[in-house]
């Protein structure tokens, strides 16, 4: 896999796929914890963030195998931000 092609703008679109996901997420924890968001809640909801992309990057390694790469990189930054938050 070639790292030459990068392309921030489709880079930049998954992240707004990402984030979309997030507000979305954050808005339900919201509602369900009466308002009351910790560090912990924060985390959940990174880990959160990571299963759609994992799913949609699974699906796209059988089609476009490399666009599959930035779903990887959000899972990694999801995922890494998630745990930091919960276990600190």
């Amino acid at each position: 896999m070639e790292l030459n092609n990068f392309s921030w703008t489709k880079f930049a679109l998954v992240l707004g796929i990402t984030l979309l996901v997030g507000i979305g997420e954050y808005a339900v924890a919201y509602q369900f914890n009466d308002g009351k968001i910790t560090q912990k809640v924060i985390g959940a909801i990174f880990l959160g963030m990571a299963l759609p992309s994992l799913l949609i990057g699974g699906v796209m390694r059988i089609f476009k195998p490399t666009l599959q790469r930035y779903f990887a990189i959000t899972i990694a930054i999801c995922v890494a931000t998630g745990l930091f938050l919960i276990l600190t």
